[in-house]
């Protein structure tokens, strides 16, 4: 289940909403406790720095975060979209851990390290999001993910809801394909609120390239209805690679 609940955490596509709701107090002891929100943190590397820029990862960057005490944090690169771009993944505990530096790391380490990666990139964008298990179809227990196409989507102020309704019935079709699971987040502070990700995982490109004609067979079946006209303002599509190599891996 560790791997399962890791993976309903990490919208890349990696890639939520930070949002405090205000409610009275019965009607909140009522609600679900809100899941934890995630970092992402997204770079494109400058042409040409792409195979120093992983070995920086996995021989400073990674083994500095280790020591400051980071557990988890999951590393994906775009195979299909703009060239040199990574996302990293990173579960946090709450904004406050935003107050205090890492214990265990000096300030000359990090600059070091920091000074290092400006030098191999060409910009950075850090936000955060939060998953949306409701809204999402969860991989099976002990699914290690490989290939996924993260679809960006900015829906139009007022529509949210009606969005996400669709966005429901559209994931419980997918659930009826060969992909692996559908997870779902919401853009928050650092982005768009109303920014939505999904994230569809598949083992291999072989299962993406099937999965058209499965998704138009589940479709029809469920007699999905269309996307409403006017809704989403902009749909941004692009096939991401899971980098285990670059990962930090919660113990399991």
């Amino acid at each position: 289940m560790k791997n399962v609940t890791r993976a309903v955490r990490i919208l890349v596509g990696i890639g939520g909403l930070l949002v405090a709701a205000v409610a009275p107090g019965a009607a909140l002891a009522q609600q679900a406790a809100a899941p934890p929100a995630i970092e992402i943190t997204l770079l494109h590397v400058k042409p040409g720095q792409e195979q120093a820029f992983r070995d920086w990862v996995k021989n400073e960057s990674n083994p500095l975060r280790i020591k400051g005490g980071v557990k988890d944090r999951s590393t994906w690169t775009t195979t299909m979209g703009l060239g040199g771009e990574v996302y990293f993944v990173r579960p946090i505990t709450g904004l406050a851990s935003y107050d205090s530096p890492p214990s265990g790391v000096s300030q000359a380490e990090t600059a070091a390290v920091v000074a290092k990666r400006q030098s191999m990139i060409l910009d950075m964008r850090t936000y955060l999001i939060t998953p949306r298990p409701e809204l999402s179809v969860a991989p099976k227990p002990g699914y290690q993910a490989k290939v996924a196409v993260l679809s960006t989507q900015s829906v139009m102020p007022g529509h949210v809801s009606a969005y996400m309704s669709n966005l429901k019935a559209l994931t419980a079709v997918i659930a009826k394909t060969n992909a692996k699971g559908a997870l779902v987040s919401q853009t928050g502070l650092g982005g768009d609120p109303n920014e939505f990700n999904i994230v569809v995982y598949f083992d291999s490109f072989a299962d993406l390239d099937r999965f058209p004609a499965e998704f138009s067979k589940a479709a029809t079946a469920a007699q999905l209805p269309p996307e409403a006209a006017g809704m989403v303002a902009r749909t941004n599509y692009r096939v991401i690679r899971y980098q285990p190599d670059l990962s930090i891996v919660p113990a399991r």
